[in-house]
């Protein structure tokens, strides 16, 4: 039986993911990295933005040590970013990068920088391309109309999702729950019928959002698992891939399908060794879908294409084993079936 995951009384729902944080010791590479990926620099140093409209979709790339520093969320309105504020006495500053507005800074259970953002929108840069028409049996949609793209970075359009790993699935989750009014689309649970892993959207009402925004993964320490961004088309996945590795960049995972959320999905390493994603062709929600629950296996993470890496398996390190050492014995058995359950090969044919 799997134990519904409750769902606390929102302070405000937030209405989009604006920006990433990092520091990195290399801003240089950092920044040569990002370009090739499909971002924008901007005037502002440090700063690399979208080519897609919205409050603030950017990276922000600091110098200093390899950290993963926070992220951003858009307040629906002014009215919600004040009643945040109210309810949470977090710091509110000016903002700073491509967009002009205001920012309230919050701590997650983990100590990672959470800010609210009520912020004037950016102008878009380009407009994302029509779907390429396709041809099947019995429908010809192009004719006269050869498919020739280029060879290029895939413009990222806006930012889709990140991904954390989390020592206490249930707090994080009740919190982001609590502060930002995100809503379960799927969870999926160990054998006892434990949430381990949640894919959140936003709660925009009867409009569509994302099948998830923020990702949490139960796991034996903190840690940012990847950050997503969003392309126009299996096109610009497919030719971006190409330019990244013709420009030299580690590749991760794909190109592939995910099955929760759908998505054509492409990773690479950042040099640092982040993991970062292009996406095309995901799933959208409004707040009527219900919640999905289902087991946590390795096979259900991806639909077609090339096995999950080895390096995102649950593999002993010492760090692992100080944090087994100092857990509870519930934390303990959790642990042990996630690993079981990422380390069973569901397509056999793939090794």
């Amino acid at each position: 039986m799997n134990r519904v995951l409750d769902r606390p009384d929102p302070i405000i729902r937030a209405d989009a993911l604006t920006y990433v944080r990092f520091a990195r010791r290399d801003p240089e590479a950092m920044r040569r990295f990002l370009l090739d990926f499909g971002f924008v620099e901007t005037h502002e140093a440090g700063f690399f933005r979208c080519h897609g409209d919205g409050p603030a979709w950017a990276v922000h790339v600091a110098a200093g040590g390899d950290a993963f520093l926070g992220f951003g969320l858009a307040a629906a309105t002014p009215e919600d970013f004040d009643r945040f504020v109210a309810a949470t006495g977090a710091n509110v500053e000016a903002m700073d990068g491509p967009a002009r507005g205001r920012r309230a800074t919050l701590r997650d259970p983990d100590g990672i920088s959470v800010e609210l953002v009520d912020a004037v929108p950016v102008a878009a840069m380009s407009t994302m391309p029509p779907q390429t028409n396709v041809n099947a049996p019995g429908r010809s949609g192009r004719v006269n109309a050869p498919v020739r793209p280029d060879l290029a970075a895939a413009p990222v359009y806006r930012m889709g999702h990140v991904v954390l790993q989390r020592g206490d699935f249930e707090t994080t989750a009740r919190w982001y729950m609590r502060h930002f009014g995100l809503v379960p689309s799927d969870i999926q649970t160990l054998p006892d019928g434990t949430p381990a892993l949640g894919f959140f959207r936003l709660d925009r009402g009867d409009r569509p959002a994302d099948h998830h925004t923020l990702a949490i993964l139960g796991g034996p320490h903190s840690a940012l698992l990847h950050v997503s961004t969003e392309t126009s088309d299996i096109d610009a996945l497919g030719q971006g891939h190409q330019y990244l590795r013709a420009r030299g960049w580690r590749h991760h995972w794909g190109i592939g399908r995910h099955r929760l959320g759908s998505q054509l999905f492409d990773y690479w390493k950042d040099p640092a060794g982040a993991e970062w994603e292009h996406y095309a062709d995901g799933d959208v929600m409004d707040a009527s879908y219900p919640t999905g629950y289902h087991a946590l296996e390795r096979g259900s993470l991806w639909t077609w294409g090339d096995d999950l890496p080895d390096s995102m398996r649950p593999r002993p390190t010492l760090r692992m084993l100080w944090t087994l050492l100092r857990s509870s014995p519930a934390q303990r058995r959790a642990m042990k079936a996630a690993k079981q359950a990422l380390s069973v090969p569901p397509r056999p044919w793939l090794r």
